[in-house]
């Protein structure tokens, strides 16, 4: 029988042949050797299937026609077989120790659902934009039971995480509706399910910022972050689990995405779009000043951007 192993390393991938070799492998590199590598590739039509070949059996292939990012990290989940979900995108890199050092703090703290770290962030050439990003900008980095703190902003980069299997069982897997954000939405999930999260305040991982990602497409993360904060508050009875400050909150941050897409309509000249969508946030929130403004911008088709 063969063993099953404690970590299942997941790399989804699409068209990115370029970077793929090296995401691979730092995984083959880690200290830690318990582990099996999932590389499900979406349909891509560059050298993908060329670069993968070299790998051999040292990964686990699947091809699948193109469905987005969520449906091919569902299937790396579908055919993970560890205790322990290690996500890698194909763009992206470990530092050797990565493995080791989060499987030993999940170990020794049985109440977090998922560890996370601080991040090297590099470009497309490899060079070093921040060496330790969290720390370098300040940011709050979610920590503990802190489902409030991941409703207000997500501060988790996913190629430095590594997540119990038992949070997928509990939650479900990633939604397939969203192109960008499918992550968060699932952090989220798993803090309000009362599970904590853990962090290590050192880089573990290298995420690379590309011109060509979707997250770097405002439009595709506002429409992700409304459908997020839709489907949370039509789960009210999970959110106020987290108390009424969590359904504020969600209410609070799907106001400000509303009003946020019907601004980029306006820059964009979709005009009947930003006015229709004016007139439903009026509605919503008709004590909301700052709307009337908004109102009167889409009626005569200003471009100016409304304040926060």
């Amino acid at each position: 029988m063969t063993p099953v192993p404690r970590v299942s390393v997941t790399i989804p991938t699409f068209n990115c042949a370029r970077f793929l070799s090296q995401a691979i492998r730092t995984a083959l590199s880690q200290t830690y050797t318990d582990y099996e590598i999932i590389v499900v590739d979406d349909g891509s039509t560059d050298d993908t299937r060329d670069v993968l070949a070299q790998f051999g059996d040292k990964i686990r292939y699947f091809y699948q026609t193109n469905g987005g990012l969520s449906s091919a990290r569902n299937l790396t989940l579908s055919q993970a077989r560890g205790e322990f979900i290690a996500y890698l995108d194909a763009d992206d890199m470990w530092y050797p120790h990565r493995l080791e050092a989060q499987v030993a703090y999940l170990d020794a703290h049985p109440e977090c659902g998922f560890v996370h770290s601080d991040v090297t962030v590099i470009d497309e050439a490899d060079h070093v934009v921040h060496r330790r990003f969290n720390a370098e900008t300040r940011r709050e980095y979610p920590e503990g039971y802190c489902a409030l703190d991941l409703l207000r902003r997500c501060h988790i980069q996913i190629p430095t995480v590594l997540e119990r299997r038992a949070c997928i069982e509990r939650v479900g897997r990633f939604d397939g509706r969203l192109r960008t954000a499918q992550d968060y939405l699932h952090w989220i999930r798993i803090a309000m399910s009362g599970m904590a999260v853990g962090y290590i305040a050192e880089p573990l991982a290298m995420y690379r910022w590309t011109t060509s990602s979707l997250s770097s497409n405002p439009r595709c993360v506002l429409d992700d972050m409304a459908i997020i904060f839709e489907e949370l508050l039509a789960d009210r009875s999970s959110l106020l689990r987290c108390g009424e400050e969590a359904a504020d909150i969600a209410r609070d941050r799907l106001y400000a995405v509303r009003r946020e897409l019907s601004y980029l309509d306006r820059l964009e000249g979709r005009t009947s779009h930003s006015l229709g969508n004016t007139i439903s946030l009026v509605r919503q929130w008709p004590l909301r000043a700052e709307l009337y403004m908004d109102l009167v911008k889409a009626c005569i088709g200003s471009f100016a951007r409304p304040k926060k």
